[in-house]
This record gives structure tokens, C-alpha cells and sequence, in this order.
């Protein structure tokens, strides 16, 4: 075994072997072990190339033989090219990017290469005893013309890797940047950042660009984001009513968070209108359109449930909009928007007003139903019990909005609690009342049962209706409504 002839056979298939044999199933192996693999066969070329050859940095080739010469130096070489991975996977191993965002891969890739350049100039000096001073110094004068030829390219290199030294965002990060572009990341690339925009396409950002622009991570320290609106009203309205106004509508938005809550502020105050700073927050950046959609809705629904109107520029006297009387609710609402106006002013009339502050039951789960209720304003929070845990939050609803009628027709338990969120106002019609509008005005039967025939969207959108009756057949609300009818008739 210690034939120089079998001992080069032995250097040469461990040079070549992990390249050719394992090559497929390294990839696989996780990054120490392979990082044990690379410098366990650096160690046993280096055992027998201290046999062979005497120090690595200092060999002495066999030059009676030509052939076996060259072949030491090619093994000297492969040495010196194992030396190289054996301290890159080191290398990665002590910064452990494998767990690390893709744009720190490119210092990754620099080291590499700069570990790698090294290597090749080394085996020209110590293996091929080529002086290197000359060749560094064209090096030099070529690593020049190539920098001014590739100036803009080589700003971008290194920006990424300034980029990724500050890791100010990593792929998958929604990010701001300055020039109106937000998105995603995709992938930080050597020249670039792909960011995936709300329009469904690709930004490309150089790396120069992002390393001088502003940026925003909206992603960090958390994803919830927040922002704010700002609505001018009526200087006329006292700013306690506007602002109760403003936070019941955003309570009544299921895409608003509770934690943190919203806030409303006074920010202005001027003779034509005074303005009203309203924060919220979302989950995430990509509800932030559809969460300021709802939230805008719900402010003009309020706003006019409560009788406040917007400013008018150089107006200082502005024409409260009426509040909506019981009819006009009714008219609007979900479920009796379809009975005829003579019927449903006939209902109007037999409501009745209940005020509820914050936190107080409108109606509570696994109650016989007694009435309905319409919401003429603040905001109410319609939860179900769970057998364990918080109750889990099913609607929130606002102004205009009904709950109750299909417990009231249907004769089922309530199946869920409503609270509210703000002070409220509802219109109240229980079983007595109904039935006096019915011997008042016999006709209202036939606009009843109009209802009949929405019954099944009724039943899936009335949140207090029990699950059984929200996923029952239409069919069988028609009788239902006959059978509570003939009941109030009867009284």
C-alpha cells in the first residue's frame, strides 16, 4: 500500500469519487454532514500526500518518469480543489445559510468564488511553479476594463449584496418602495429584486434602486397593518355623537381588528366642518382595499342612520339628513324590502324603540323567540357558544340590518347571541304586535308570505336562525309562516 503507484490510484479515486459516485445523493444530505464529507476526504488526501509528496505546500514530484510527474501534479491539484470545498462547506456551515433569506445566498456565492479563484492561482504557483505576479497584474488591468464595461451591472451585484447584509426584507416580505411599487418578493437576484405587484405582475427593481430607495416592510415586525381615514362632518354635530357614530361603523366591519381597536380623533375644527381621523388595522396588507371598502360603506350607513352629514366646503350651515324613520328601515332592509309599502308602513307602525348600551343582549342563545329587530343604529356583534374556547363570532351587523324574524316564524330556539358593540337603537315587533297588524290590515297575509318565497336565503342569511332551519328547504318556511299566522289570527 505504500507503492507511490497505488497510493496516486488511491488519491485519484478520492478526489474523483465523491465528484462522480455521490455527487446525486449529496444534495440531499443536510448541510454539517456534507460539510464532514468534504473535509474528511480533505484529511485523507492530505495523509497521503504526505507520503507521497512531503508537504503539499512543498512538493517533490518523482521527474524520472515524466508521466507519473504530471500525474502528481494532477493530484496536487485535486488536493488543492478539495482544500476549496472543504472550506466553503465549512463556511456555510458557521453562517448556516441555509436557513437565511435568498438574497445573503449571493455572499454565499461571492465567497465561493472569491475562495475558488484563489484556489486556481495557488495551483499555478505551488503545483505548476508558474509566477503568478504577472498574471495578477493582467488580472488586474483586465478586472478594470471589465469594471467600466460592466459599471452598472457590478452596482447592482453589489447592492445585493449591501441589501442582504442588512436583510431589510427577505422573499416573501410585502415591501414598499419608493416610486409607488408594493408587493411581494419573489426572489432577490444577483441584479435584481422580483417583487409580485397587486396588479398581478412582475417589478423588477435593480439592485442599485433598492439600495438608494425608501422602504417599507410591511411585513415586519408583524403582518397586521394599519391605516386610517379621514372623514369632515357637519360642525353642527357634537363631536361626542360624530365620533360614536364613526367607531360603531367601524365595529360593525368583520375585517377590522379588535386588538388593536379602532380609534377615532378630532383633528380639525372649522367653521365649514370639522375633521375626524379614524384608525383601524387588518390582519394583513392584502385586505387593506376591501377592509377601506367596507369600512367606507359602513361610515355612510351610519352617518346617515344617525342624522350626520358630511361638510360641503364654505358651507357653515349644512341640512341634517333625516334619520331613517321604522318604515324607511324596513324598506331597506334584507327581508322586508320586498312587502308591499302600505303592508310594511302598517308593520312600521307597530315597532317599538329599545336603546341598548355597549355589552348589553339583545337577544341571547337558546331563547324562545319572542319578536324581531331591526337595527337602526350602532353596531351588534351575533356570536354562538362553543363547547370550549371563546364563542366563535358569525356577523356583524349594522343599521338596517334584521334578526329574529325567522325564530319568530319558525318557532326554533335562538342559535345564537347578539351584543352590542356601541350603544344601539332597534326596532322592536313582537308576537302581540304582529298580530295586531294583522287584524288591522288582513291583507298583510299575502305580503307575508312573500317572505315565503326568499325563505331559504332568509334562513342562511339570519345568523340567530338554528342550523337546521338555515339548511332546510324553502318549501317547508311556507308553512311554517301559514301555522304563526293562523296562531296571531287566533288571538
Amino acid at each position: 500500500m505504500n507503492s507511490p503507484l497505488a497510493l496516486l490510484l488511491i488519491a485519484t479515486i478520492l478526489i474523483f469519487f465523491p465528484v462522480v459516485a455521490v455527487s446525486g445523493i449529496r444534495g440531499k444530505w443536510p448541510l454539517w454532514l456534507r460539510a464532514v464529507w468534504a473535509i474528511g476526504i480533505f484529511g485523507l488526501l492530505t495523509v497521503i500526500l504526505r507520503k507521497l509528496l512531503g508537504s503539499p505546500l512543498q512538493p517533490h514530484y518523482f521527474e524520472a518518469v515524466p508521466a507519473v510527474a504530471f500525474w502528481q501534479r494532477l493530484v496536487e491539484a485535486g488536493w488543492w480543489l478539495s482544500a476549496a470545498r472543504g472550506a466553503i462547506a465549512l463556511m456555510r456551515v458557521i453562517v448556516k445559510l441555509e436557513h437565511r433569506p435568498r438574497e445573503t445566498q449571493i455572499i454565499s456565492d461571492l465567497v465561493a468564488g472569491g475562495i475558488y479563484i484563489a484556489t486556481g492561482l495557488a495551483i499555478v504557483d505551488f503545483v505548476f511553479a508558474v509566477p503568478i505576479g504577472g498574471l495578477v497584474a493582467t488580472s488586474g488591468i483586465i478586472a478594470i476594463v471589465l469594471g467600466l464595461a460592466l459599471q452598472s451591472t457590478l452596482a447592482d451585484v453589489f447592492s445585493g449584496v449591501a441589501v442582504g447584509l442588512e436583510r431589510a426584507y427577505r422573499a416573501g416580505d410585502l415591501i414598499w418602495v419608493e416610486g409607488e411599487i408594493e408587493g411581494q418578493v419573489v426572489q432577490v437576484t444577483w441584479r435584481s429584486t422580483q417583487i409580485a405587484t397587486g396588479q398581478n405582475n412582475i417589478a423588477i427593481v435593480p439592485n442599485s434602486v433598492m439600495a438608494k430607495a425608501r422602504i417599507i416592510n410591511r411585513s415586519r415586525p408583524s403582518p397586521v397593518r394599519g391605516a386610517s381615514i379621514t372623514v369632515r362632518l357637519d360642525p353642527g354635530i357634537p363631536p361626542e355623537t360624530c365620533e360614536a357614530a364613526l367607531i360603531a361603523a367601524a365595529r360593525s366591519c368583520a375585517m377590522l381588528l379588535n386588538h388593536p381597536a379602532p380609534e377615532v380623533a378630532c383633528t380639525e375644527l372649522n367653521g365649514d366642518g370639522c375633521n375626524y381621523q379614524l384608525s383601524f388595522s387588518v390582519a394583513s396588507s392584502s385586505l387593506m382595499t376591501k377592509a377601506q371598502n367596507q369600512l367606507l360603506t359602513a361610515v355612510h350607513r351610519h352617518l346617515r342612520a344617525s342624522g350626520i352629514a358630511l361638510s360641503v366646503e364654505g358651507q357653515t350651515t349644512i341640512p341634517a339628513p333625516p334619520a331613517p324613520t321604522p318604515a324607511e328601515m324596513l324598506e331597506k332592509s334584507d327581508l322586508f324590502g320586498m312587502v308591499e309599502r302600505e303592508q310594511r308602513d302598517l308593520l312600521a307602525s307597530h315597532f317599538e324603540t329599545l336603546n341598548l348600551q355597549t355589552g348589553d343582549a339583545l337577544i341571547r342563545q337558546g331563547a324562545e323567540p319572542d319578536a324581531l329587530y331591526v337595527i337602526a343604529s350602532g353596531a351588534v356583534e351575533v356570536a354562538v357558544a362553543a363547547a370550549s374556547g371563546p364563542p366563535r363570532i358569525v356577523n356583524h351587523m349594522q343599521p338596517g340590518e334584521s334578526i329574529g324574524a325567522i325564530g319568530l316564524i319558525t318557532g326554533a330556539k335562538y342559535a345564537a347571541t347578539a351584543t352590542a358593540l356601541t350603544p344601539v337603537k332597534v326596532y322592536r315587533l313582537n308576537k302581540d304586535a304582529l298580530a295586531e297588524a294583522l287584524r288591522a290590515q288582513p291583507l298583510l297575509v299575502k305580503g307575508l308570505e312573500v317572505l315565503a318565497e326568499r325563505g331559504q336565503l332568509a334562513l342562511r342569511r339570519d345568523a340567530a336562525a338554528c342550523e337546521e332551519d338555515r339548511h332546510g328547504h324553502a318549501d317547508t318556511f311556507l308553512p311554517r309562516l301559514r301555522t304563526l299566522i293562523q296562531v296571531l289570527q287566533s288571538r
